[in-house]
């Protein structure tokens, strides 16, 4: 049995995840009842009848299975809270069973059956599933930081509803676009695509005047913004809210001024390209509900100065310090196990015993990130020269990312096997253990399918779209990205580090899917942009630093 301090860290992360599977599968229904019920209009005695229900009984397939996952994803965040409770608190599930989360879990998880059932039922009348996707709606609201507040909580439920039905609306209503667009002929498919349009158009107004209106209430001043975690968060979800409405933007004008022909192809991959960056942004989302807001961090706030600090440009460290110098906290994971109950015993605070980073432990650090750093930026400067074909050997880029990924697997985690005393499986219930494992092996995939297609050894596209799928994940688990909160200032230097190197990540994987999948000339643009996020990442990773 795991105690609650080493659970509570795999807690934090489970909790970040399973928000955003919430928030992605709410928006599904929101954006499938609203896109089904206006897009899908099927007028009287039209010639175009047979091909909307087509269209509609993908999108109604697409709704039940979004209802069915909703109702596991809140069954499983359910669990998780109430194990936790009970672990930490002492509680009972007698004492848990009135909580306001338990209750809008059990909102939210009858509504969910409930569509499915009436998606399967009504397929003409949307009433019922308009009625139940409110419910679920505002389910979410009461488990929101509006609802817990003291002041303009009024307001605050009025701009988080506002908020969550706009981005349901656009965001989730995407993937039900993607496949309309793909179940219709090209005239049909033009009539879905500009019935969407005009929804996103008011959404992304809704959401924008929305989120600037919360925003004034949860962040007090401009040092909230990049002295806090929240405000850190919260400019991670405009960068991505950036991208998205630059992809709208391309879609919104191919409606204008393309025929049908030429835009469905065009518009079924940019909008898969928005479908990505849209559930990345649900993760930032996430992140956000799972910190207090900025106005209530007033204290050990970071400063400009220390910012200004940590991002000076410096010459980077390429020379390992000695694994024997650094702190002594890579003691055995039993040994660690048996301080903490210790701890717990006597009521003293583990952050209170916690040894602070040495000097050998920051140079340990900026060594791994550094010659990450100088990976990836020959990677990405590889990968554009490849695409002039002057240079054969840049053709074998990939090849790097074997390096990389051994490199992250030994250097990452110096107490843990091969390197440190813990044995290779009892590391694993540290989340970022688990991650950088996670990580390792994702860039030792891409490596092997990516080789195989610069070689033109695969006769199949599947192969080629890995590596956009690894850089996508690989950036969406460097937001959800966690840090000891021994330190607060600590942790959100680490984070304004970290966040515009997810963010690029998850850029320079939709711009390489993009590549792929666009036809030319249009996917030269992508094709040039992501080598140029590999080597502005690079850039950032040469000049990290922690002290």
């Amino acid at each position: 049995m795991w105690s609650v301090d080493r659970l509570a860290g795999v807690y934090a992360y489970l909790a970040v995840v399973l928000r955003a599977a919430i928030l992605v599968f709410q928006s599904l229904i929101l954006g499938g009842v609203i896109f089904i019920w206006s897009a899908l209009r099927s007028p009287s005695e039209s010639v175009w009848s047979p091909e909307i229900d087509a269209a509609r009984t993908k999108c109604l397939r697409l709704l039940r299975i979004s209802g069915l996952l909703l109702v596991a994803a809140h069954a499983l965040c359910l669990l998780v809270n109430c194990s936790i409770l009970i672990q930490s608190a002492g509680l009972s599930i007698p004492d848990i069973i009135g909580a306001n989360f338990v209750l809008a879990a059990f909102i939210a998880m009858c509504s969910g059956l409930l569509i499915v059932q009436a998606a399967v039922i009504s397929r003409r009348r949307m009433w019922p599933p308009l009625v139940l996707a409110v419910l679920i709606l505002g389910s979410s609201v009461m488990t929101n930081h509006a609802a817990a507040r003291i002041d303009s909580r009024a307001s605050l439920i009025v701009f988080t509803t506002l908020h969550l039905l706009a981005a349901g609306a656009w965001i989730g209503g995407l993937p039900y676009v993607r496949m309309a667009v793909s179940a219709a002929p090209d005239g049909i498919a033009f009539i879905f695509a500009k019935r969407f349009s005009y929804i996103a158009t008011l959404s992304v107004s809704v959401l924008a005047l929305s989120g600037v209106a919360a925003s004034l209430k949860y962040v007090d001043s401009a040092t909230a913004i990049y002295g806090t975690s929240y405000g850190v968060m919260l400019g991670a979800k405009a960068c991505l809210f950036a991208a998205l409405l630059a992809l709208g933007a391309m879609n919104h004008r191919g409606i204008r001024n393309l025929s049908p022909v030429k835009l469905a192809p065009r518009l079924k991959r940019c909008v898969e390209a928005e479908i990505v960056i849209g559930i990345t942004a649900f993760l930032a989302a996430a992140s956000l509900t799972s910190q207090p807001p900025a106005v209530d961090l007033k204290a050990d706030r970071v400063s400009l100065s220390a910012i200004f600090q940590r991002a000076r440009p410096t010459w980077p460290r390429l020379r390992t310090p000695e694994l024997r110098d650094i702190s002594p906290a890579t003691r055995h994971l039993s040994e660690k196990t048996a301080a903490a109950d210790h701890i717990a015993d006597v009521g003293i605070a583990r952050s209170d015993v916690a040894a602070p980073n040495t000097a050998s432990d920051i140079a340990w650090s900026e060594y791994n990130h550094n010659w990450v750093g100088l990976m990836l930026l020959v990677i990405g400067l590889f990968a554009f020269l490849s695409r002039t074909g002057r240079v054969p050997i840049a053709h074998h880029w990939p090849l790097i990312f074997l390096a990389l990924g051994v490199f992250i697997f030994i250097r990452a985690d110096p107490e843990n096997w091969p390197l440190g005393p813990n044995r290779f499986w009892e590391s694993f219930d540290q989340v970022e253990v688990l991650q950088h494992r996670a990580a390792a092996l994702m860039v030792v995939a891409f490596a092997a399918f990516e080789w195989r297609v610069q070689r033109n050894r695969t006769r199949s596209l599947l192969p080629s779209l890995v590596f956009p799928a690894v850089c996508v994940i690989g950036g969406a688990l460097l937001l959800t990205h966690t840090h000891a909160f021994a330190n607060s200032k600590d942790q959100v230097l680490a984070e304004l580090s970290h966040t515009p190197l997810a963010i690029l990540g998850v850029l320079a994987g939709c711009m390489r899917w993009l590549e792929l999948r666009l036809p030319w000339p249009d996917s030269r643009i992508p094709g040039q942009m992501w080598p140029l996020c590999f080597m502005l990442i690079g850039a950032l990773l040469l000049t990290y630093k922690e002290g």
